[in-house]
């Protein structure tokens, strides 16, 4: 076996030397091993946590999301956009009405009543004049209008009309579980003087204060008095605002 030799001043055997000179410089800190792999262990288990906060986080949105679908429908009070002129100038197209669906309507009230017509559904906001058993109409005077309604034979004031005029009709009776509903804007309203009483189970909903368009709330004019929803109440949202034609059609 041939044994190859460096001489003490090749280029090999200087980097041999230097090598060995700096091996005790060269060892490692004892527990380098055991800190590195501490450390390896804690961003794994960094890792996983961020896995299981992120997890939690989304399980918070979806039972937050689902608690707020359980709860939407539920409340007693629900905001609807009020479609048409038919109660201008009381309520006018674009502002919200806050209705309470539990309160039982009153004369004066101001209601949203589901109706149909020629197969189709639609609501409408309206205000209650005659409940069942009562006696409702509007006589002419001496120059053929009618000065005020009449109901159980007396003359009902109506302020919040203003100037509008409302068309003679004549009086009747309005039936069992039934209810006689009138718009504030008579020219132009869908009411029970065209399509009769409608049903007290039809009525969705009590007034019970107005919201315009800056949020700003009033009460209901010409309406008894109802408290509002409070701070922990929950409100049902408004939605879009079907067109003025479907909320009225004549």
């Amino acid at each position: 076996m041939n044994t190859i030799m460096h001489s003490p001043h090749s280029p090999a055997e200087k980097l041999r030397r230097l090598a060995t000179a700096a091996a005790p410089t060269a060892r490692a800190q004892p527990d380098l091993a055991r800190i590195v792999l501490d450390r390896a262990h804690r961003q794994r288990r960094t890792r996983r946590l961020g896995k299981t906060a992120a997890g939690v986080g989304s399980g918070l949105v979806v039972l937050t999301t689902l608690a707020a679908a359980t709860l939407l429908g539920r409340s007693d009070y629900v905001t609807v956009t009020q479609p048409s002129t038919a109660m201008e100038s009381t309520v006018r197209v674009g502002e919200r009405v806050v209705l309470n669906k539990k309160l039982p309507p009153a004369r004066g009230d101001v209601v949203i009543v589901h109706l149909a017509r020629d197969g189709h559904t639609y609501d409408a906001m309206l205000r209650v004049v005659a409940l069942s058993g009562d006696t409702i109409g509007c006589p002419a005077g001496p120059t053929g209008r009618c000065a005020t309604i009449v109901v159980n034979g007396t003359p009902v004031p109506e302020p919040y009309l203003g100037a509008t005029a409302t068309d003679p009709f004549p009086t009747s009776t309005v039936p069992d579980h039934m209810i006689f509903l009138l718009g504030d804007n008579r020219a132009v309203a869908n009411d029970s003087r065209f399509i009769g009483p409608v049903r007290f189970t039809d009525i969705g909903g009590v007034a019970v204060q107005i919201k315009d368009r800056n949020g700003q709330v009033r009460a209901v004019p010409g309406a008894p008095t109802h408290p509002g929803p409070g701070d922990t109440d929950n409100v049902d949202p408004a939605g879009q605002v079907p067109p003025p034609g479907v909320s009225t059609p004549r």
